[in-house]
């Protein structure tokens, strides 16, 4: 394997440590375009290439389309095809530059690119956006009140980070609550038990406020990460579609959205156990148990933990993800609806973006694939393939 020149391989570990300069960012691209660097921005592109495998599997037919389609982005030769699979390699120092590596192609992408201002759309993100429902059936739309204690409700405080927090009142009565969480929103619960829960857009949980002495137990729809407190004495059981989880102290995600294919549950840490009529199985950590809509049995898988968690860790990150998948969840976060005009590209994508970002960029990177496009409408967000 060859061997980066000092400074070079100074200012490539600079980028991708996000410490360059602009002015540092700018003199490592330059020199990567420069006549007779091919082989240097192979190596480059091999090292910082993170997902989903690295270019020396590709043949060198394919190398060399990475190679042009570079040049074609940085504007020293005519245009090429990108291909359609991507992975994030970050140089970070200007925010408003990332590189797009594919497998057997490249594209460059700018967050604040050339877009007419009269055409762009910002479809803004999410945030912390919850509505409580009380046992009385009182609803109150937690984003519009101020923090502190609910009114009329011992030990329920809605805190300033994005967080509703239960105190367990013994001598209080049981009541059922529902914490809905609409399109656009996100937010965090902390039971009365100290079980820890963070909610996806479009999700909500049923819960007690607080829990009886026999069990304890939630209805959950849509995308929870749950941290479990420990209590061998009382097992935390989670129903979510006919699927019923039993725990005792762990860390796991639920996915479990109606227009999803399969329920998916996958263990962070501990061990959980999936029921599914009649079925069950013990999953071990990194494992996911997927149970498809109307069809008995447990599938178990080792999925990309990354791209489970991103959603929590604030980024969408795709991997062999179909364009249909992605645009549910850019559905749900931004509050969108999605229209589709012909038939869908059957390729799968690889990327990651802040979901702090407006939707506008994530639409851009994948219009950089050549094999899908966009047109925006209000909140409406048409599909149609092919390039722009």
């Amino acid at each position: 394997m060859m061997e980066l020149p000092d400074n070079i391989a100074a200012l490539y570990h600079r980028c991708i440590q996000g410490a360059a300069t602009a002015e540092e960012q700018a003199a490592f691209l330059q020199y990567l375009q420069e006549p007779g660097h091919e082989d240097i921005l192979r190596e480059v592109l091999r090292r910082g290439l993170r997902e989903p495998k690295p270019l020396t599997d590709l043949p060198p037919e394919r190398e060399e389309v990475v190679w042009q389609t570079i040049m074609a982005s940085t504007g020293a030769t005519p245009a090429v095809t990108p291909v359609y699979r991507m992975a994030w390699f970050r140089m970070a120092a200007a925010a408003s530059i990332a590189v797009l590596v594919a497998i057997g192609g490249y594209t460059y992408y700018r967050s604040h690119e050339s877009r007419p201002l009269a055409v762009q759309t910002p479809l803004a993100p999410g945030g912390n956006k919850a509505i409580l429902t009380l046992g009385n059936g009182k609803v109150i739309t937690l984003d519009s009140i101020g923090n502190g204690q609910i009114a009329g409700e011992n030990g329920v405080v809605k805190q300033s980070n994005g967080k509703l927090a239960y105190a367990a009142d013994p001598a209080g009565a049981v009541t059922m609550h529902v914490l809905t969480i609409p399109r656009g929103g996100q937010y965090q619960l902390e039971l009365s038990d100290g079980t820890e829960v963070w909610l996806n857009s479009a999700s909500y949980i049923r819960y007690p406020n607080r829990f009886g002495d026999k069990e304890r137990s939630v209805e959950i729809s849509g995308e929870a990460y749950i941290s479990v407190a420990k209590n061998a004495t009382k097992p935390f059981i989670v129903v979510s579609k006919g699927q019923r989880i039993e725990v005792l102290g762990t860390a796991f995600n639920l996915m479990a959205y109606p227009d999803e294919a399969a329920i998916k549950t996958t263990l962070i840490n501990g061990a959980i156990k999936v029921i599914q009529q009649g079925t069950q199985k013990i999953l071990k950590p990194g494992q996911q148990a997927a149970v498809a809509n109307n069809t008995p049995g447990i599938t178990i898988t080792t999925p990309d933990l990354e791209e489970v968690l991103a959603w929590k860790e604030g980024k969408f990150r795709f991997y062999n993800t179909d364009i249909a998948t992605i645009m549910r969840q850019v559905a749900r976060w931004y509050d969108v609806e999605v229209v589709y005009q012909g038939q869908l590209p059957e390729e799968e994508f690889y990327g990651a973006i802040p979901k702090s970002e407006n939707a506008r960029q994530i639409l851009d990177v994948l219009e950089l694939t050549r094999k899908v496009h966009f047109e925006i409408k209000g909140k409406q967000i048409i599909v149609i393939p092919g390039p722009r």
